[in-house]
């Protein structure tokens, strides 16, 4: 009888959740928090409204920073003037692709190998959670127009 509960049970589990949308919604859902509860990215890569706040339409969509008010400085020591999109729809995942965003995450360098700035921690994220953070910036997408660049981020 116990096997005939588990096998009724598991069934309808399977109904109720498919497999692959479980198991996308809880990758989103970890490289969520990885990329906004342990890295942080949002500290840096969303713009700031007036009042300070983090810009909730323009999340993880990269910053133009005034490099007279706000000298964030490359390992070079030039002034950075962006800070950029890292959702899907950004210009650098274009350049980059999803094998691209992969290898910055787990190798701490680009496609051709240059390395994030001073600021920009170097990362090697283990494939398992790189993938998370790739799955949830893929699954941002923009529901309003993009924002007028705002100040830069807070230090």
């Amino acid at each position: 009888m116990n096997v005939v509960k588990t096998i009724l049970a598991t069934s309808l589990a399977c109904i109720a959740f498919p497999a692959g949308t479980l198991s996308q919604t809880s990758l989103i859902d970890r490289g969520k928090q990885l990329t906004e509860q342990v890295a942080k990215c949002q500290d840096c890569h969303t713009p700031r409204t007036a009042a300070g706040e983090l810009d909730k339409t323009a999340w993880l969509r990269g910053v133009r920073v005034d490099p007279v008010a706000d000298p964030v400085r490359s390992a070079s020591g030039k002034p950075h003037v962006h800070i950029p999109d890292i959702t899907a729809e950004g210009t650098l995942w274009m350049l980059w692709g999803e094998k691209g965003m992969l290898r910055f995450l787990e190798k701490g360098s680009s496609p051709s190998g240059a390395t994030p700035s001073s600021h920009m921690p170097t990362y090697k994220m283990r494939h398992d959670d790189a993938e998370a953070v790739v799955a949830y910036l893929k699954s941002l997408r923009r529901s309003v127009p993009p924002a007028t660049p705002g100040p830069g981020p807070r230090r």
